[in-house]
Formats: structure tokens, sequence, C-alpha cells
């Protein structure tokens, strides 16, 4: 009797002792993923990965797509109304012109006449002369492609050659759609490169030789912001101000109403 005892108490001590660890090692058994689960979980992962990436570039690349069609469509209809300006004001001039076919001073005295039609005709002219070199023509399949080989090189983030590029777009294909894209561009690189003053004279081009493009908005706004880089907030506040006033609903007036409000 006693000794059973004594063999019901070692064996309780056993059980007490040896309980935890057995009930452990059931928990970590059920937590626990096998090899193979943990691989499979872990190509799974690697798969989506690399859809989420190819989906990201897709979409990427078709923004930049729409973004071209859009800026382009946007010339084509500055273009047009520029040309419908130009064709309005020359019918008016014309209506204004004096008919003079059926006058006896032009038929008794025709040179003073000529003499008069020829020194008005600059008076005319002189207000549409602006607007002559926003009359572009339709880029060559050319000028696209070198246009979209110097862009490449800023996606690859090869600015050195996205400079020379566009640098050579620009002087090749002087007066197109794309030349104003082209100047804008090469400012934004040289601002990446350190070069402001250079891109200060490229983003002005723009807006000097491109009145109504596209890029107007977006270089009048670095022009504003490179000025106050430099320490003109003068200049800087009057090219924020101007693009607010002219786009207010662009997206660089809110961009230049943001940084506006940090210049002291």
């Amino acid at each position: 009797m006693i000794f059973r005892k004594v063999k019901i108490r070692s064996v309780a001590m056993a059980l007490c002792f040896t309980a935890p660890f057995a009930m452990a090692e059931t928990q970590q058994a059920r937590t626990a993923l096998s090899p193979a689960a943990a691989a499979e979980l872990l190509f799974q992962l690697e798969t989506l990965q690399q859809e989420v990436q190819s989906l990201r570039g897709q979409l990427e690349e078709q923004g930049h797509e729409l973004k071209l069609m859009k800026e382009s469509q946007r010339d084509r209809y500055i273009d047009l109304d520029k040309r419908l300006s130009l064709l309005m004001t020359s019918s008016i001039n014309r209506q204004a012109a004096p008919d003079t076919s059926s006058s006896p001073v032009q038929q008794t005295a025709p040179a003073p006449v000529v003499t008069t039609v020829k020194q008005d005709r600059p008076t005319v002219s002189a207000p549409i002369s602006p607007l002559a070199p926003v009359v572009l023509q339709p880029p060559t399949e050319q000028a696209k492609q070198a246009y979209n080989e110097a862009y490449n090189f800023i996606r690859e983030r090869k600015f050195d050659e996205s400079e020379a590029a566009f640098a050579q777009f620009v002087q090749d294909y002087p007066s197109n759609t794309l030349t104003g894209n082209g100047y804008y561009w090469l400012g934004e690189v040289k601002l990446v490169q350190g070069k402001s003053v250079e891109a200060i004279n490229a983003f002005s081009t723009v807006i000097q030789k491109f009145p109504g493009h596209s890029k107007e908005p977006d270089s009048l706004y670095k022009l504003g912001t490179v000025n106050d880089q430099l320490g003109d907030s003068a200049k800087a506040k009057s090219y924020l101000q101007d693009v607010i006033g002219r786009f207010p609903e662009s997206k660089a007036a809110k961009l230049a109403s943001g940084y506006l409000s940090k210049i002291k």
C-alpha cells in the first residue's frame, strides 16, 4: 500500500514537470507553418509585388502619354486661335482701308494715294508682330522622335544626356508646337543640375517666344521659385502673382499660392 502511494506521487511529480513543456510544444506546432507553406506564401508575396510594380509602370507610361496628348491638343488649339485672330485682324484692316477706286483724287493724282497706303500699312500691322512666333508648325515625325528621346533621358535620370538632347532639339526645331515644351524641360534639367541662371533663361524663352503656350503657367511658377532661391524675393512674388492672376484655375496657380504664402 505504501509502495503504491509512493509510485502515484512519483508519477504526479513527473507530470507536473513535463506538462508545461508538452503544452508549449503543442502550441508551437499549432502556430508554426511548415516550410512548404512558408515558401508558398513567400512566392505569392513576391509575385504580387512584381505585378504591382508592373501595373505602376504601365500607369505611369499611360499618364505620360495622356499628358503629351493633352499638351498637343492644347497647342493645336492655341495655334488655331492665333491664326483666326490674324485672319480677323487682316479682314478688319481691309474693311477699314479707304475705297479709292472711284475717287477723283486718285485718278488725278494716283502717286500720293499709293504713298499714303504704304505709309499706313506698318502702323496697322505693328500690333500683330508679337503674335507671329505663336503661329507654329506641327512637329514632324523626326521632331517627335527627337523630343521623345530627350524626354526618355529624364525618365532614366540621365540629366547630362537630356540637357544635350533638348538643347539640340530646340536648335534643330525652333518653331513647332513641341519647341515650347523643349525649352521648359531644358530649364527643368538645368535646374536639377544646379544651373539656376541658365534655367531662368530657358523658362523665360517659353514666355517670350511662345505666349499662350500650355507651359507658360508652369514656366512662370518656376521663374518665381528660382528667383526666390537666388534671393530676389520681389521678382519672385511678381512671377507668382502673375500666375495666380492670369491662370487662376491652373495647377501652377495653386502651387504659386502655397509658395507665395511662405515668402517673407
